[in-house]
């Protein structure tokens, strides 16, 4: 396997931050943060095993590793395998070797939800973790009217074969293009849904939120998860605000980032735990074209910048950091399996 050099990685960096103005508003800080990480000169490339090249970036106590692989699964396929709520448990202990448990304790933009009929008796297309949002659902935000009543109307997606979705839709777009041109700015709606899609539309791409909140919206989600270390030491937890972004270039970005304690003081460290921070981290999927012009599958880059606070050990550390990196290799061997 030909090695996978930083440089490259670099470029594609610089490329997303080229279109972080075609981003939602509400998603731009965590773009640039992301990206700006990810093309960071101070990156060295530390190994390679098992089909995946493992790059480390100094720090005192950050703790930050890198791994990159190729899979055959489209950037909308590994997209899947984030997307779904009740798979987080699930997916992350295949991803990652010390992950022992985790919930789900917020569905960013959950308010609108539409009765369903057959098997499933809800749906929450708001609250998957998929990038369905107000600019439409390439995430490359509104450039015109029209779009953001498309994108509005992508909310609904499965939904609006129903009578209801029928209604809404009609609904957002007259509402959108003729009284206010902006999806931000509808105040009302003729059905038991008003208040819900009343607070996510108003959320929408201008929503403001400050340093280590929440972002209450779609394609967020708010996760816990618990991690073991070596018997002597505490064992970590962390919560995090993960949001799934279909960006401008085609690619996907899946980032997640600590919030504030006052943001979660009813989900309490459990006995024994220490909580440590996340700090932007994520997964950037890239297509890969083969010289016919066809995909061929992508490019996955797993980056992790985490605090564990406390007291750690660098022997510690230096064993947990390859562990790490290695979630994306257990993610393309279970993504090319299936």
């Amino acid at each position: 396997m030909t090695r996978i050099d930083h440089a490259d990685i670099r470029n594609s960096a610089e490329m997303e931050l080229a279109n972080v103005m075609r981003i939602e508003e509400a998603e731009r800080d965590t773009v640039r943060q992301f990206f700006t990480m990810l093309g960071d000169g101070g990156w060295s490339h530390s190994g390679a095993s098992d089909g995946t090249d493992i790059f480390k970036l100094p720090g005192e106590r950050i703790h930050r590793i890198m791994g990159v692989t190729r899979t055959t699964a489209t950037p909308e396929e590994v997209l899947t395998f984030f997307s779904e709520p009740k798979n987080f448990d699930k997916h992350f202990k295949i991803l990652d070797e010390m992950f022992k448990d985790g919930a789900v304790v917020k569905i960013g933009g959950q308010g609108l939800e539409l009765a369903a009929s057959g098997s499933r008796q809800r749906m929450h297309k708001l609250g998957n973790f998929a990038a369905l949002s107000i600019g439409g659902k390439d995430r490359s935000g509104p450039t015109d009217l029209s779009d953001v009543a498309d994108g509005a109307i992508g909310l609904l997606d499965k939904a609006r074969r129903s009578p209801v979705g029928i209604k809404l839709q009609s609904f957002v777009r007259s509402k959108i293009l003729k009284e206010h041109g902006a999806a931000s700015t509808i105040a009302s709606l003729p059905s038991s849904q008003d208040a819900a899609i009343g607070e996510a539309l108003a959320a929408g791409p201008g929503a403001s939120f400050r340093e280590g909140q929440f972002k209450d919206l779609p394609g967020h989600a708010l996760l816990h998860g618990t991690f073991r270390l070596p018997a002597i030491v505490p064992d970590r937890d962390f919560i995090w605000d993960q949001v799934a972004l279909r960006l401008p270039t085609g690619s996907v970005l899946i980032a997640g980032k600590s919030v504030d304690d006052a943001e979660v003081s009813d989900v309490p460290s459990p006995k024994g735990h220490v909580r440590g921070a996340v700090l932007t981290s994520g997964y950037y999927i890239t297509p890969r074209w083969s010289q016919d012009g066809e995909m061929e599958g992508s490019q996955i880059a797993f980056v992790v910048q985490a605090d564990p606070k406390g007291v750690l050990p660098a022997w510690v550390v230096n064993l947990v950091a390859p562990k790490q990196a290695h979630n994306v290799t257990r993610l393309r061997k279970f993504l090319d399996s299936n």
